[in-house]
């Protein structure tokens, strides 16, 4: 994929980790970011974990480890008073702040499990993201709630919690995913909360990514109307275009034709 997007360029990398998009991410956010010191703090986490795991374990064990080092003593936790502050997003913030959401709090939990030789992966089950500890037949994990080891039980509770009572829990919800797939979902996450805060420049250059990533026109369209709301209507314009090019019979085509009409009227203005 040919693009100048760093994180394009960082996911093509082999051996890419979730963690080291993760880092780039915190560094767009705050440039004087140490990196390394970052770094050796997840290193320490490991290496302490790595101390408690011994030579043999099972993925039960192993989860219990995380829960109890992470959670229990150094008291990460899932912030459930203000969930969407983009802070929760950024890995950096994670550490100092120890509180999250459930993605960037798997995201602390599978760095610090592949330092300890743990197989940590992460799962996208809908609306709250989990990790699978020890493979196929190991264990879910919960990380916004204290490292919770979740049973099938709880493994349907929580489908019946964001999907609704009558929905089934489907394998796939279950299965791990890519490091790309996982990017996506930051990204969303990022967009999101800084879109409902107002910081709309910061919302946009999640929306860069993911429109260099996924080139769907839905991003596109967003990343339309936060150029709107910066005033950038020439900006606007193209991507409010594009999306009603390849989307003309979406259920807000008629809304984003008023949008766009208004980017190009404010455009004409600045040009004349």
């Amino acid at each position: 994929m040919a693009s100048g997007d760093p994180l394009v360029s960082v996911l093509e990398r082999p051996g890419v980790r979730v963690e080291d998009v993760a880092i780039l991410l915190a560094k767009e956010a705050n440039p004087l970011l140490d990196e390394h010191a970052l770094r050796r703090g997840l290193d320490g986490l490991g290496a302490e974990t790595l101390i408690r795991r011994g030579m043999r374990s099972t993925p039960e064990r192993d989860g219990r480890i995380l829960a109890e080092l992470l959670f229990e003593e150094l008291g990460f936790e899932g912030d459930r008073d203000d969930y969407y502050d983009p802070r929760n997003s950024y890995l950096d913030q994670v550490m100092v702040r120890r509180r999250g959401i459930p993605i960037s709090l798997s995201v602390l939990t599978m760095a610090i499990g592949e330092r300890a030789g743990m197989d940590v992966e992460g799962v996208g089950f809908p609306g709250h993201f989990l990790v699978r500890v020890g493979g196929p037949e190991g264990v879910y994990q919960d990380p916004f709630h204290g490292g919770e080891l979740l049973d099938g039980d709880g493994l349907r509770a929580l489908a019946a919690r964001f999907l609704g009572a009558e929905v089934a829990l489907h394998p796939s919800y279950l299965e791990p995913v890519d490091c790309h797939t996982i990017t996506i979902r930051m990204l969303a996450n990022l967009k999101n909360a800084h879109r409902r805060r107002g910081e709309y420049a910061r919302a946009m250059l999640a929306c860069d990514h993911l429109v260099e990533l996924t080139q769907a026109p839905e991003h596109r369209r967003d990343r339309g109307l936060l150029a709107h709301a910066l005033r950038t209507y020439g900006a606007a314009s193209e991507d409010l275009a594009a999306y009603l090019e390849a989307r003309p019979n979406a259920k807000d085509a008629s809304v984003i034709s008023l949008a766009l009409e208004e980017a190009r009227e404010q455009a004409d203005q600045v040009l004349h």
